[in-house]
Formats: C-alpha cells, sequence, structure tokens
C-alpha cells in the first residue's frame, strides 16, 4: 500500500524486501514457494539500492546502503549461493565506501572460495592501501596467508599491526601463539628454526607482558612456549629451570 501511494520511497522497499527475507528458510531451500521468498526479497533490495542515488535523505541513504549489504547476504551461500551476483554489488558498495574494509573482506572471501588466490590477495592489499591505519585489515591479511600456509607472510601482515597499534598487547600476544602453533605443528622444521621460532614467540609474549602484567592468556603461552623450548635444550639443568618457569 505504500508503495502504491510512492513508488519512490526506498525505507518501503527496504522493509518489504526484508519481511520477505525473513520468512525464507534456508533448511526449506529448493521448496518453490520457499525460494519464491527468497527472488522477492532480492527484488526489492535491488529497488531500494537502484533508488539510493536519487534520494537526498539522509535516513534513505543509510536504508539504501544496508539494501546492498543484505542484497549480498542474500546471494550468500546459505541462501541463493550466487557468489558471481554478490561481486558486482561488493564493488559497488566498494566504490561508495572505498574506507570500509569489511567489504574489501567479503570480496576478498568470494575469490578465495572460488579458487582466484591473487585477485583475493589483491583486494585485501587494496583494503590496507584505503586504510592504512586500521588494525583490522592487517589481521584480514594474515588470516589470508594463513589459510594458504604462507607462515612468513601472516607473520609480516601481523606485526605491520603492531606498529599501527604498538600499545595493544592483544597484537603482540597474536603474533606469539602463531610462533607457538607453527612450532608444534610443522614437522618440517629444523631444531635452529624452531629455536627461531620459539625466541620470537617469547619476546612477543613479553612485550604483552609488559603493556599488561595480568594478562591471563599470554601467561598461559608464555608457558606453553616455555614447554616447547625445553626439551630442546641439552643442559638437564637449564631445561629443568624453564620447565620450572
Amino acid at each position: 500500500e505504500t508503495l502504491a501511494d510512492n513508488p519512490n520511497e526506498i525505507a518501503a522497499y527496504f522493509y518489504l524486501g526484508n519481511s520477505y527475507d525473513n520468512q525464507y528458510k534456508p533448511s526449506r531451500r529448493g521448496e518453490a514457494a520457499n525460494d519464491a521468498l527468497l527472488d522477492q526479497a532480492v527484488k526489492n533490495y535491488q529497488l531500494a539500492a537502484e533508488k539510493l542515488n536519487a534520494s537526498d535523505n539522509p535516513d534513505n541513504k543509510k536504508l539504501g546502503k544496508l539494501s546492498l549489504e543484505y542484497l549480498v547476504a542474500a546471494y550468500g551461500s546459505d541462501k541463493k549461493n550466487d557468489p558471481a551476483q554478490a561481486e558486482p554489488v561488493l564493488l559497488r558498495m566498494i566504490q561508495m565506501e572505498p574506507n570500509e574494509p569489511s567489504n574489501y573482506a567479503v570480496l576478498a572471501k568470494i575469490y578465495e572460495d572460488a579458487g582466484a588466490y591473487p585477485e583475493a590477495e589483491q583486494v585485501l592489499l587494496k583494503a590496507r592501501d584505503a586504510k592504512p591505519n586500521d588494525p583490522v585489515v592487517y589481521s584480514q591479511l594474515a588470516g589470508y596467508y594463513n589459510r594458504q600456509g604462507q607462515f612468513d607472510k601472516t607473520i609480516a601482515a601481523f606485526e605491520e599491526r603492531t606498529k599501527v597499534e604498538p600499545n595493544n598487547p592483544e597484537g603482540y600476544f597474536t603474533i606469539a601463539t602463531y610462533y607457538w602453533d607453527e612450532t608444534r605443528n610443522d614437522p618440517k622444521l629444523t631444531e635452529t628454526e624452531k629455536r627461531e621460532f620459539i625466541q620470537k614467540g617469547l619476546q612477543n609474549i613479553d612485550k604483552a607482558l609488559q603493556l599488561k602484567a595480568d594478562y591471563v592468556d599470554a601467561l598461559v603461552y608464555k608457558g606453553l612456549l616455555l614447554r616447547l623450548q625445553a626439551p630442546l635444550e641439552k643442559d638437564p639443568a637449564k631445561q629443568q629451570d624453564l620447565l620450572k618457569q
């Protein structure tokens, strides 16, 4: 009724689309009536987004942007599972808000899931360049490199994060946990490499504890790193000292 009275009302398109969206059940995907609800949701999100550029109303602009976000979600794996349709929507969102890292991250994940790894990395690098003072962009980049098994690049990205927020103990703690995990789980590491990784892990843990002395998780991981170090020591006395610590 609202749209019949005013076919340019962005809010009505958004909320109509959202009403259809909320009735859709992923567990019933494939049933015609259920799928038709999602089709209607997509249609109305698209209409709201199309009218976004023609509106000067700040509230309408917010709902128009929200329509794009919900549209991307509608193309997600638990709904339409159509990443090719989500890609141009995300590119538009990035164009509208070039300093919003989350849009880059979603697009990069679409590329990554499709096996387009160079494209995924480039999108995350663009996010970093667009907002270099945001620690989130470095964590997203590190997460990508970690999933690709690129340990050196993972650590380098996390280290860049600590340069952006040098007083946040979590950054140093995170690096230490990755050194612990790599030392513990990579059978290809030499004893020298294990010693090096453990020392770097301990250095980062100590930085975290200097910033926050009662950082319990950091204390736990310091103990875990010392337990990895102990078996590598040839001197029994030093080994026992590490275990005692």
